[in-house]
This record gives C-alpha cells, sequence and structure tokens, in this order.
C-alpha cells in the first residue's frame, strides 16, 4: 500500500499513552469494504471455536457476557498492541495474497482501515483453538472480545494454570499478554464485571458505571449521551442477520 493512500494520527489512551490510528482516502476506503464480506466467508469457514464476540455481524459482548453466568472466578487477560502484533505471516496461508496486499500496511492490519478487525480475528483463530480445546476439558468457559481473552471457573487454582498455558499460547503464535491487565475477579466481591457488564450467578446487568453516566447525561440534558447510553443498559443481544 502506497503512502499516498493514508494518513495517521494519535489519540490518547487511557494509560496517557497514544495510540497510532491510520486513515485511508475514499478510493481505497472503497476498494477495502469491497474486501469485507470475502473476509467474512473466510472468517466463517476457518472458525471452528467460535469463541470471539467483535467484530462480526449477529454478535455482541452481551453474548459472550452470557456465557459466563453462574462461575465463581473469572480472570481476564489482555493482548498487548493485538493489531500492530500480527504479520502477514499469520495470515498468508488462509488469506488472499492480493486482498492482503491491499488491507496491509508494512505488513500489519492497522488500526482505522475497516478491513482490519476481521484480519485479526482470523490471525488469532489458531490461538483460539488450542485455548478452547484446554479449557473446554477442565470446566473452563473461554471467550474473547478482539484482544480482551476471559475465563470463567469455579476452582480458584485454575487461576495460575491458565494464566501459565495462555501466555505460552500466544508467545508461540508472536503474540503477548500485557501483565499489568491481567485481573482475576471473585464472585464473593459482587457482580463480575465482563466487557462492560456486571455478571452473576443467574443474570447479567448494567454496571453502575452505566447507570451513573446515565444520571450525569439527565442532569447536563445531553440527551442524545442519554439515549445512546439507556440503549446500552438493556444488554440487547443483537439482531440476527437473515440467512438466503
Amino acid at each position: 500500500m502506497e503512502l499516498k493512500n493514508y494518513k495517521t494520527f494519535e489519540i490518547d489512551k487511557r494509560n496517557g499513552k497514544t495510540r497510532t490510528v491510520y486513515s485511508v482516502n475514499n478510493h481505497l476506503k472503497i476498494q477495502l469494504k469491497e474486501c469485507l464480506p470475502y473476509l467474512e466467508n473466510r472468517l466463517t469457514e476457518l472458525d471452528n471455536s467460535n469463541v470471539n464476540y467483535a467484530f462480526e455481524k449477529g454478535k455482541n459482548c452481551v453474548q459472550g457476557a452470557l456465557k459466563h453466568i453462574g462461575f465463581k472466578y473469572t480472570l481476564s487477560m489482555d493482548l498487548a498492541n493485538f493489531f500492530d502484533s500480527i504479520k502477514r505471516e499469520h495470515v498468508s496461508d488462509l488469506i488472499d495474497k492480493n486482498v492482503l496486499d491491499l488491507c496491509l500496511i508494512d505488513d500489519a492490519p492497522k488500526q482505522g482501515l475497516p478491513t482490519s478487525p476481521l484480519i485479526a480475528t482470523i490471525a488469532f483463530l489458531k490461538c483460539d483453538e488450542k485455548i478452547l480445546n484446554y479449557s473446554k476439558y477442565n470446566n473452563i468457559v473461554y471467550t474473547r472480545y478482539a484482544d480482551d481473552l476471559i475465563f470463567s471457573f469455579n476452582e480458584r487454582s485454575n487461576y495460575i494454570k491458565i494464566e501459565s498455558l495462555v501466555n505460552s499460547i500466544v508467545d508461540s503464535h508472536n503474540f503477548s499478554i500485557n501483565p499489568n491487565k491481567t485481573k482475576l475477579q471473585s464472585y464473593k466481591n459482587g457482580r463480575r464485571i465482563i466487557t462492560g457488564i456486571g455478571v452473576d450467578k443467574d443474570k447479567i446487568y448494567p454496571t453502575r458505571k452505566i447507570l451513573k453516566k446515565i444520571r450525569a447525561a439527565v442532569h447536563q440534558r445531553h440527551k442524545f449521551s442519554h439515549s445512546g447510553l439507556v440503549e446500552w443498559s438493556k444488554c440487547k443481544l443483537p439482531k440476527q442477520t437473515k440467512k438466503n
């Protein structure tokens, strides 16, 4: 991809650092969007684990959170620099070369390109399968939301085993875990928070943080913000797309 086809800008992250986002010109954006049906089909063909709930039609974080109802512990792990960690070698045998030539910048699916989320999801499928194979034989629920890996279980001793196994698997595929974002939650401390949704022994709920934002939006008379927050608080399942 030629330099003239895109520009970059920085956005602030919560940790005080910045993230580089790529913005392509309209002509290239059209070409990239034309690749989406192909990438969606490839993901459907290749995904044997079905644990990811981000970036796919008919899926959302609510579905993922529902899988974790009723467990005592939840371990969350975060992939470090997920998009930038993905290289052509991760997907060269999975995605057509001409598509990759169009969709990769410096051999990576950069943030901001419409095709990057699907390419990233495909790139991590081999890790998903290995992690799921371990999880399903050890009474562990595993789901992923983009770069967030989430595990729920009832035996606290699984914590160290999962952490060690996941680090080993992702490292073998040239990914890495951000240790600063690894977090273990216990039911004893109240509802576990999974991808922004409260989860307990039998239900899911909007978090206190969201309810607080709704009250603030009402007070500040931010109608648009209030409407969006209220919809989010309903924890709705995604609309299912019709199959031909």
